[in-house]
């Protein structure tokens, strides 16, 4: 269950890590846990010079990039996606 938190910050915040041509890179899962461990929630957007690169969805990004970093996926919407950690005791977003 996601809490009432989670769903307004979700439509507040801005992209804060965009996935481009390099695709995802040791530095790129670094930075997502950094963020998340100091925001709790991030959104994620994927540029279209990605899909030029690499032929694979946004959904598999998504799943791939939640595995490595011990996250849930709480949307994906287009190219972008939302990752938060579910017991996570304060939501910070950057706005």
């Amino acid at each position: 269950m996601v809490s009432n938190d989670i769903m307004r910050i979700k439509q507040q915040i801005q992209p804060t890590i965009r996935i481009g041509k390099r695709g995802i890179t040791l530095r790129i899962i670094q930075e997502i846990n950094n963020q998340l461990n100091s925001r709790g929630i991030i959104k994620i957007k994927v540029l279209k010079n990605f899909g030029e690169e690499f032929d694979v969805s946004i959904s598999s990004v998504a799943e791939e990039l939640s595995k490595r970093t011990n996250s849930k996926i709480l949307e994906i919407r287009g190219r972008t996606f939302i990752l938060f950690i579910p017991n996570a005791e304060q939501y910070k977003p950057k706005f």
